[in-house]
C-alpha cells in the first residue's frame, strides 16, 4: 500500500517491495574440494551469475502500452527486450529511447526474440485495444511465453474461455491487469469488508464517467468496437467479484444511444450503460457507465463509489480519493495521498499499476499460474460483461450459470 494521508492523522503503511540486484556473485569451489581433483579438474570455470531477471516485450504502443515500456524498463528485476506495433515507427519511439528492439508484428518478435529465436523475452504485455487481444495472446501462449493482458480479457466470453484453455494447456501464466485492486483506498475497502466491519453487503453502487473526447479522439479509431462496460468498468465489475467474493447469478440492463451521435458525430456507438447485478449471497450491484461528459468536464474520467452493509456504509471518490466511512458509534472521513494508478516519483512510475505488474512478474518468477488475478480466476467479469450485453439488447434477465470461482 501508499501512505495514506488521513485527515485525522497520519497512518504510514509500508508497501511490499519486489525488487532485486542486478549484482552478480562468482561460484566459488569449496575448500572440500581438495581431496577431489579429478572433479575439479573438469569443473566449468568461475563465471558470474547474475541475479534473475525477466525478459519482455510489449505488443501495442499507444498509451498504456507505452506505459506498460516504461515500467518495465524503470524495475531491476525486468528487461524491456521488444516493442511490437503494427505502426513500426510507433514501436520504435517506444523501443530505441529504452534500447529495445523494434517489431512490427508479433510473429515477427517471436521469430525473432522469443523461446524460438534469442529465447531473450520470456513474458510479454499485451495492450492491443480491447477488441483484438485474442490473435498475440494465443501467439505467444502457444510460443510458451507467459502474458499478461490488459482489461478486458476479451470482448467476446469465448474468446476469453479460448485463451484460459491455451494457457492451461501450455503451463503459462496469464494474468490480467486488473491494476485497482493494488489501489491503497480500495485495498482498504477491501479490508473493511474482509473484517466484516459493515455487515453482511446489501448493496453496492458504481459510477464511472469519461468524457466525451475519449471516445471521439483517444480511441476514436476503434471506439464502435468496445463499450464503456468493457473500456472503463472491468475494474469495478472485477472488484466487486474480488470484495464480495462471490458470483453474478442475474444480470438486467438497459443501453442509451444517440447523444454521442448528435453531439459527436459518432453514429452506433453507445451512450453508457445502467446494470444491475444480484449476487448468490444477496448483495445488489448497480453500475453505471457512460462517456458523454461535456469538454468542460475538466478530467479525462472519475469515479464515485458506495457499498451499504447492514451495519455500516462507505463512500468513495474517485479523483478526491476521500473515503467516508460509517459503522456504530464511529464515522471517519479519510484523504488518500501517495501515488494512485500511475504516479511519476523522482522520475519513475509509481503506484497501483506498478504493483500490478510487479505481480505478474512474481507470478512468472515462482510459475504461479493460479494467481488471483489470473484469467482463469477472472473469468466470472467477462461473463458479467457477457450478461449486460445480452441483458441490454434483449430487454430481458439474463441468468449467469456456474463456471468458475470468484
Amino acid at each position: 500500500m501508499r501512505v495514506a494521508a488521513l485527515l485525522h492523522t497520519c497512518i504510514g503503511e509500508p508497501r511490499p517491495q519486489c525488487h532485486s540486484s542486478r549484482h552478480s556473485c562468482t561460484r566459488r569451489p569449496s575448500s572440500a574440494g581438495r581431496n577431489f581433483p579429478n572433479i575439479l579438474a573438469h569443473a566449468t570455470p568461475e563465471v558470474p551469475i547474475p541475479t534473475p531477471h525477466t525478459g519482455v516485450a510489449v505488443i501495442g504502443a499507444g498509451i498504456l502500452g507505452t506505459r506498460h515500456a516504461r515500467v518495465y524498463d524503470e524495475l531491476t528485476d525486468a528487461r524491456l527486450v521488444a516493442v511490437v506495433d503494427h505502426d513500426t515507427a510507433r514501436a520504435a519511439s517506444v523501443a530505441e529511447p529504452r534500447k529495445a528492439r523494434a517489431f512490427g508484428s508479433t510473429a515477427e518478435m517471436l521469430a525473432a526474440v522469443g523461446p524460438a529465436g534469442t529465447g531473450e523475452v520470456t513474458a510479454v504485455s499485451v495492450a492491443t485495444p480491447d477488441h483484438a487481444h485474442l490473435e498475440p495472446v494465443a501467439a505467444c501462449l502457444r510460443a510458451g511465453v507467459d502474458v499478461f493482458v490488459e482489461k478486458p480479457l476479451a470482448m467476446a466470453l469465448d474468446e476469453a474461455k479460448e485463451m484460459i484453455a491455451l494457457a492451461r494447456v501450455k503451463s503459462r501464466v496469464l494474468m490480467v491487469n486488473y491494476s485497482q485492486r493494488w489501489l491503497a483506498e480500495h485495498r482498504r475497502i477491501e479490508a473493511l469488508l474482509t473484517e466484516g466491519s459493515l455487515g453482511t453487503p446489501a448493496f453496492v453502487e458504481s459510477h464511472r464517467w469519461d468524457a466525451a473526447w475519449v471516445p471521439e479522439r483517444m480511441i476514436g479509431s476503434w471506439s464502435d468496437k468496445t463499450t464503456p462496460i468493457h473500456f472503463m468498468s472491468s475494474h469495478d465489475i472485477d472488484l466487486i467479484i474480488h470484495w464480495l467474493r462471490d458470483r453474478v447469478e442475474t444480470v438486467t440492463a438497459v443501453a442509451h444511444y444517440g447523444a454521442l451521435d448528435a453531439e459527436r458525430s459518432l453514429p452506433g456507438r453507445v451512450d453508457g450503460y445502467i446494470a444491475t447485478l444480484r449476487f448468490s449471497g444477496g448483495t445488489v450491484a448497480s453500475l453505471h457507465s457512460s462517456w458523454i461528459l461535456p469538454d468542460t468536464f475538466p478530467l479525462a474520467a472519475d469515479s464515485y463509489l458506495e457499498v451499504l452493509g447492514a451495519s455500516g456504509a462507505i463512500f468513495l471518490g474517485g479523483s478526491t480519493r476521500e473515503l467516508k466511512l460509517y459503522t456504530p458509534g464511529h464515522s471517519e472521513k479519510i484523504t488518500f495521498a501517495g501515488p494512485a494508478t500511475a504516479t511519476e516519483v523522482n522520475g519513475r512510475i509509481e503506484g497501483a499499476f506498478t504493483d500490478s505488474v510487479r505481480d505478474f512478474l512474481g507470478a512468472v518468477r515462482t510459475r504461479e499460474l493460479d494467481r488471483a488475478a489470473s484469467a482463469a480466476r477472472t473469468l466470472h467479469v467477462v461473463e458479467v460483461q457477457d450478461a449486460i450485453m445480452r441483458a441490454a439488447a434483449s430487454g430481458e434477465v439474463i441468468r449467469i450459470g456456474v463456471s468458475g470461482t470468484p
